[in-house]
């Protein structure tokens, strides 16, 4: 019988976390034979008690895992095991890692980078401008954006990088057939056009308070450089830079306004040793990847040299029409104008209250 099926039911059990199925895998062989082992033989194995035993011959149903297992492949949910050779190597090296992944999307090449980008789900317009320019430029340079799919900065960066073209993983606190939260329906259906959904929670599985944090150590475990864009002093993505602190992975931050509580968290982190990000290519640099040249961008050749002179002339936080005015120089009515075009191509953000933002 295939032995997922077993893993599946393993993965079931009450108690029986990562680390004991491995100890029980490595003991038994194969998840099949746990399953047919008696409780003398069980307790026989490292760092099970009687109690893990119990519940294991307490849990001989292999109806659920059926479920499980039939739910997946009627919604095209990949089931990949710490076992199977397209397991991502960099997750299996964390002292946790999920035995088994559900997986909606293609998963992308393991040769390819990862970069998680995470941040608060309240976030300013400069964190969001920053979070889509970082992810863009990252994604441009084959990278893969692995984050959340949370309201706030973890969505922004997904669309960074489904907008540049390039490859993106979710990783969820539910089944990779739930949508959470709701409104990101549309995103989570490009995501897995661009990469993939990825889970350690079965299809069904509703979210829940205690499967966020367990899922933040999978996105810094998949990541070989974490990335904070914008944080509070408390926000839950903090949780996250710990996990991937203890896994070895480099943590980076962008900084912000030392007057905005927002970025309190990112603020400190770069005081604590985290490696600062003032552009893309500062993490680039730390990935050993040499930049690919964008001349139409990184010149801004697209731009007229009115165009320019504006855009340069602004700020990536939000400044109010007249403060541009005043900068650049030019009159009013042209400035309008110019703003308009800059926005129709991209370069830049329109708030509320005539304010505007560069997105680059």
């Amino acid at each position: 019988m295939n032995d997922s099926l077993y893993k599946i039911w393993l993965s079931l059990i009450a108690g029986i976390g990562p680390r004991r199925q491995g100890m029980l895998l490595n003991q038994f062989e194969s998840a099949e034979a746990v399953y047919e082992a008696s409780y003398r033989q069980l307790i026989a194995a490292p760092n099970i008690s009687g109690a893990n035993a119990e519940a294991i011959l307490n849990s001989r149903d292999l109806s659920e895992a059926r479920r499980i297992l039939d739910e997946s492949e009627k919604k095209h949910i990949r089931i990949i095991t710490l076992e199977d050779a397209d397991y991502p190597e960099l997750l299996k090296q964390i002292h946790d890692p999920p035995r088994i992944l559900y997986v909606s999307g293609v998963l992308p090449d393991g040769s390819l980078k990862k970069a998680g980008v995470i941040g608060s789900r309240r976030c300013s317009e400069y964190g969001r401008a920053v979070t889509r320019d970082l992810s863009r430029k990252l994604a441009e340079n084959n990278i893969v954006i692995v984050s959340g799919m949370a309201r706030g900065i973890d969505s922004i960066a997904h669309n960074g990088a489904i907008e540049a073209g390039g490859q993106t993983v979710a990783v969820l606190g539910c089944g990779t057939d739930i949508c959470y939260p709701p409104e990101n329906i549309e995103l989570m259906k490009q995501i897995a056009l661009h990469g993939c959904l990825m889970s350690e929670y079965p299809p069904g599985a509703k979210p829940e308070l205690g499967y966020f944090p367990a899922r933040n150590r999978i996105i810094s475990g998949l990541s070989q450089v974490l990335i904070v864009t914008e944080a509070a002093r408390r926000s839950g993505a903090l949780i996250t830079v710990n996990q991937a602190l203890e896994q070895g992975r480099e943590v980076m931050a962008v900084p912000g306004n030392i007057n905005s509580r927002l970025s309190d968290g990112t603020n400190e982190l770069i005081r604590d040793g985290a490696g600062i990000v003032t552009s893309y290519q500062d993490i680039l640099h730390t990935l050993n990847i040499a930049a690919k040249e964008y001349v139409q961008q990184n010149s801004r050749e697209d731009l007229a040299p009115d165009e320019k002179l504006v855009y340069d002339c602004m700020a990536f936080q939000p400044e109010g029409f007249e403060t541009i005015v005043d900068k650049c120089g030019l009159n009013a009515q042209t400035v309008n104008y110019i703003l308009t075009m800059l926005e129709l191509k991209g370069y830049l953000l329109k708030t509320p209250g005539q304010r505007y933002s560069k997105t680059r």
